[in-house]
């Protein structure tokens, strides 16, 4: 009994050491909201949803860093999708087809990296976000709200599984993350930064092929910021190339107002079918975006948002999204939002609605979407 005593008194001096040299943590954000959209059938029928993630898509995550002398860290990452809606985790994410057996969701299809940290930077191995998303993301209009229609969200950071699934390391899913892949964030120098970062193709005789490579740089002084990014993609043929860039600024105009903008484009370079319209040969996505916050007070903040999107080199389409966005801050925590948000395609055709990314339903040329609900991260 002395000697269990003994062991368990030694054990948990060795746990209490252990937990003060690292930390392990676990978070999420949880979002739901009431979404009301016009124009969903033929006839201009609408439609009444709960759905997840309507501010910012809910996910859950466990992150942690030891720290290991010399300023030296090892740190870790893993965060998957929640659809709280349903109480389903996890999304699919096209796993790579030499080195998975028809398996396509992922419980951790965010994020899944180990890396280490210190004066030079971070290295992170693993599933990691594409630079582009942070490029767009630093000034997006809405702050990546609305993710599954969201122009800069879908086309500029590549998550629209149907227009890019066919590029990168996933091959079938989003490109907004790679599998396979190591990246390289520098620190900040007088707040100036870059990043590069290698996706790993993995096919046996052509490295090159489904691979992916990017580099970008940016600038932040903690408020105002500017970024902008360079990606390429191949197919799992090595005969087909995506290539990309994005870029956004955001600016302060005074303590009340900032202003937000962002352009990115991706180009096909390659006989490539990927979507249900012909080959992507040639085909180029261009999306602006254009919004200014204004801070009511600190708790209430008023945001308009412009998108446009064009098609062009194979086939021709637009579409456009007008977005007002109301947000109000209970605590640092919880947050109530109501959006509404109109969005236009050129025509009825497949090449211009689909640029509306699901807004606007068949047979229709626009719809108008409400959406009011609650956001609580922990």
């Amino acid at each position: 009994m002395k000697k269990t005593i003994l062991a368990f008194a030694v054990l948990s001096a060795f746990a209490a050491n252990a937990s003060a040299q690292s930390s392990v943590v676990i978070y999420g954000i949880i979002d739901a909201a009431v979404v009301a959209t016009t124009n969903q059938t033929a006839t201009g029928g609408s439609k009444i949803s709960m759905d997840a993630g309507q501010l910012l898509t809910s996910r859950w995550g466990i992150k942690g860093s030891e720290d290991l002398g010399g300023g030296l860290k090892a740190n870790f990452n893993l965060e998957g999708t929640l659809a709280n809606d349903t109480g389903a985790a996890g999304a699919g994410f096209g796993g790579n087809v030499f080195n998975q057996s028809g398996n396509n969701t992922s419980l951790f299809d965010r994020l899944s990296w180990v890396g280490l940290s210190g004066d030079f930077g971070a290295v992170t191995l693993g599933r990691n976000n594409i630079l582009g998303v942070d490029s767009v993301g630093l000034a997006d209009p809405i702050s990546l709200a609305h993710a599954g229609s969201n122009p800069n969200v879908m086309f500029s950071a590549l998550n629209a599984g149907a227009f890019f699934g066919g590029f990168g390391t996933n091959q079938g899913g989003t490109a907004l993350r790679q599998n396979n892949s190591i990246k390289y964030v520098s620190p900040l120098m007088s707040g100036f930064g870059g990043a590069l970062m290698y996706g790993f193709g993995e096919k046996a005789g052509d490295n090159s092929a489904s691979s992916y490579a990017g580099l970008s740089g940016f600038f932040t002084d903690g408020t105002n910021g500017a970024a902008m990014s360079y990606a390429k993609m191949k197919d799992v043929n090595n005969s087909a190339t995506l290539t990309g860039w994005a870029g956004g600024a955001k600016f302060k105009v005074d303590p009340s107002v900032m202003l937000r903008g962002t352009y990115a484009q991706t180009t096909v370079d390659g006989n490539i079918k990927i979507d249900a319209l012909p080959s992507a040969n040639n085909r180029k996505l261009a999306v602006i975006g254009l919004g200014v916050d204004f801070f009511m007070s600190d708790q209430t903040t008023l945001t308009a948002a412009y998108y446009n999107t064009k098609r062009s080199g194979d086939i021709d389409g637009k579409a456009d999204q007008y977005i007002a966005l109301a947000k109000y801050a209970f605590s640092k925590r919880t947050t109530a939002y109501a959006s509404l948000t109109y969005a236009k395609a050129g025509s009825v055709n497949a090449q211009d609605v689909s640029l509306a990314l699901g807004i606007i339903g068949p047979g229709n040329s626009s719809a108008m979407r409400t959406a009011v609900g609650v956001l609580h991260a922990f």
